[in-house]
């Protein structure tokens, strides 16, 4: 019998050494493609989640980038309570005035505007602004309107002072109010995309009333 050829089988498992050698480099390989495949592809994805295309009138595209309109958005919570505020607050002795002023507030909160303007109205609030021929102002400062984006809906106090000119006299109160704020879809009546809930003034108590022959107009 044959003696066997110990050269060949040793040759035979140093080429299968050295094919699981080259699988597992083919397998690492293939691995390490697809990683970066991967990680490539999560990027671009987020970057273009940072991008957002704006239609200018139909006629070209604008660029707007995520991440600074989201930067924008405490400012845009502080105008929007400002612009609430003046709305609601600012009025004129003359009903249709009122009615339309109150109208755009009421795009910029929910139900608890209206509740509130309802309980004035029933009070006559509005009505002895008319009668009296009271022109009501109202003047908020940005930095003392306060919005906590730490947690949704963004609680809110905002510090002002109301103003009511009447024939012979001025009348200037205390204005804080609370609330909170949503974030809503942006319309042309609600160009800020928030909507305030649980409005609710806390303090509109009288500072001083003065003869206006002894004051300056507002």
């Amino acid at each position: 019998m044959e003696a066997p050829n110990f050269k060949s089988l040793k040759d035979i498992d140093t080429s299968f050494s050295l094919m699981r050698l080259f699988m597992l480099v083919v397998i690492i390989g293939c691995l390490g493609f697809s990683s970066a495949i991967s990680f490539w592809a999560f990027d671009a994805v987020e970057k273009s989640r940072q991008k957002v295309y704006v239609m200018d009138g139909g006629k070209s595209i604008m660029l707007a980038m995520a991440q600074e309109h989201n930067m924008n958005r405490p400012a845009e919570a502080r105008d929007h309570i400002r612009v609430f505020m003046k709305a609601f607050f600012e009025l004129e002795p003359d009903e249709n005035q009122i009615k339309n002023s109150i109208k755009e507030a009421s795009y910029l909160g929910d139900e608890s505007v209206g509740r509130l303007y309802k309980d004035l109205s029933e009070k006559g609030y509005y009505q002895n602004l008319i009668q009296g021929n009271v022109h009501q102002k109202v003047e908020i400062d940005k930095n003392n309107i306060i919005v906590d984006f730490t947690q949704s809906p963004y609680k809110f106090r905002a510090k002002g002072r109301e103003i009511l000119i009447r024939e012979t006299t001025i009348t200037v109160r205390n204005l804080v109010v609370e609330g909170y704020l949503i974030d809503v879809a942006r319309t042309d009546n609600n160009p800020h995309g928030f909507q305030i809930e649980r409005f609710l003034p806390v303090d509109n108590t009288d500072i001083e009333t003065v003869n206006r022959n002894n004051q300056s107009t507002y």
